[in-house]
């Protein structure tokens, strides 16, 4: 009797308005009223033919249904397009009637491959939510965080192969060399050139090997100490200290060093917001005088952790010689000056003893060992900049900016990986693995647009 009740109830006729079956309350209410995603079909409308085939979907209702799929960490698109069709807010926000159905799972990949794959169409929808964040004055400018994390990529770490790859000369080893020509010059020695014993920089058609994935040949094998074995892509994410705003998302293999594509990402930045901050943080992974030296040279004072190294050797070590910058000698525990007498190949400026000071030193077997005449200790062409970094990072003002990164740039990490699927690739390549940190990014921004 229950049952034939409800069945008679459920197959009436109702007269029903959409809006009134979603609470005012709702978090999609708030985003709908906080966002306007009317650019999306101005920047996909060239994408379109507008005489010829059947009527196209509408570029705003697919990207929002994305959208949709990762403020709500939906990994799947076939069940997200299920979701579509079964959640009545979920239509309300997209413009569907109640019996009208979204767009399939087909529908959202076909048009990815054939009309949005080469065209960025994330990133930019990444710059227009960044740009409404800087409109509403979420974005304070003056502190920026910049750490990476790993996503595990789509691919079966069993299923790989050994293959050689063309090296490429680094914007560091460019940088470097320029330096070293200069430091050579001030001494009066000759540039290096092939016939010195150094190693060179990698000339072009010069090879290397590297483990390759079978499956996703774009990811890279992770194998740093600490980090999941296995094939995985690299987000170095960049956030403003004032509401956790995203300014900046860059994506790389997992086999590729944190420090590399520091360069690139500053130029990133100034390209976004027309500017570079005053100040960044960086954790101790980005300790090294290439990044002290790239933020010097964009006068962007820079906020990096460091690591406390244990001296356990037989002879005095580094740290026991002073670095005096008015002789521009180290000073050894005796008293006694080091002077700097060549740059080598690697960029470190040698600075060596006097061997008749060193034979009659009381502390000599303490120094060095028995067949040593004289004592070398290096020092980087840019440990300037690197020791600038680590005193202002050392100041209460550093310290009190350092201290906001676990506030900032972790959190907004954790974010992403536990309430927006981002801890694993949803798809293979490089291009679509850009997408989802892209959309995912403006998921994220979206929700500070939303708090606003």
């Amino acid at each position: 009797m229950l049952r034939d009740r409800k069945t008679q109830r459920q197959g009436e006729y109702e007269l029903v308005l959409l809006d009134e079956l979603v609470p005012q309350d709702h978090f999609l209410r708030k985003v709908d009223a906080a966002v306007d995603f009317s650019f999306i079909h101005d920047m996909c409308k060239d994408l379109y033919c507008l005489d010829n085939g059947r009527p196209a979907i509408e570029p705003e209702l697919l990207f929002k249904m994305l959208l949709l799929g990762y403020l709500y960490g939906i990994k799947s698109e076939i069940k997200l397009a299920q979701a579509v069709n079964e959640n009545i807010a979920f239509k309300w926000f997209l413009g569907l009637k109640l019996t009208e159905k979204g767009p399939d799972h087909a529908t959202i990949s076909a048009n990815r491959v054939r009309r949005f794959r080469d065209n960025n169409i994330a990133e930019q929808i990444f710059d227009e939510i960044l740009r409404q964040c800087i409109a509403k004055g979420l974005v304070g400018g003056a502190i920026f965080y910049t750490d990476s994390t790993h996503i595990k990529a789509k691919a079966n770490k069993h299923r790989k192969a050994l293959v050689t790859v063309e090296k490429k000369p680094s914007e560091y080893m460019e940088e470097l060399d320029k330096q070293i020509a200069l430091d050579r010059e001030i001494l009066n020695k000759k540039p290096f050139d092939k016939d010195d014993d150094d190693s060179d920089p990698p000339e072009v058609g010069e090879t290397t090997t590297k483990m390759v994935s079978l499956t996703d040949p774009d990811s890279g094998q992770q194998t740093r100490d600490g980090k999941p074995d296995g094939f995985h892509y690299s987000e170095h994410r960049t956030v403003d200290s004032k509401n956790n705003v995203i300014v900046n998302v860059h994506v790389e293999p997992a086999n590729v060093n944190d420090i590399t594509p520091v360069s690139e990402i500053l130029k990133e930045i100034e390209q976004r917001l027309g500017k570079l901050p005053k100040y960044m943080g960086f954790d101790a992974g980005y300790h090294s005088a290439w990044i002290a030296h790239l933020l010097e040279m964009n006068k962007v004072q820079g906020v990096i952790g460091y690591r406390r190294h244990t001296h356990q050797q037989e002879v005095f070590g580094k740290y026991r010689f002073r670095y005096e910058p008015y002789f521009d000698a180290y000073i050894c525990p005796e008293g006694k000056h080091l002077y700097w007498k060549t740059t080598n190949r690697a960029g470190y400026r040698e600075y060596w003893s006097n061997s008749k000071e060193c034979a009659n030193c009381p502390r000599k077997s303490e120094c060095m060992s028995e067949k040593s005449k004289r004592r070398l200790v290096t020092r980087h062409v840019w440990q300037d900049a690197l020791e600038e970094v680590t005193w202002f990072t050392k100041t209460t003002n550093g310290r009190r900016i350092y201290s906001w990164r676990k506030e900032t740039i972790e959190r907004s990490f954790a974010e992403a990986k536990e309430n927006h699927g981002l801890r694993f690739a949803r798809m293979l390549g490089i291009k679509n693995m850009r997408e989802q940190c892209f959309l995912t990014a403006a998921a994220q921004n979206i929700k500070r647009l939303v708090m606003a």
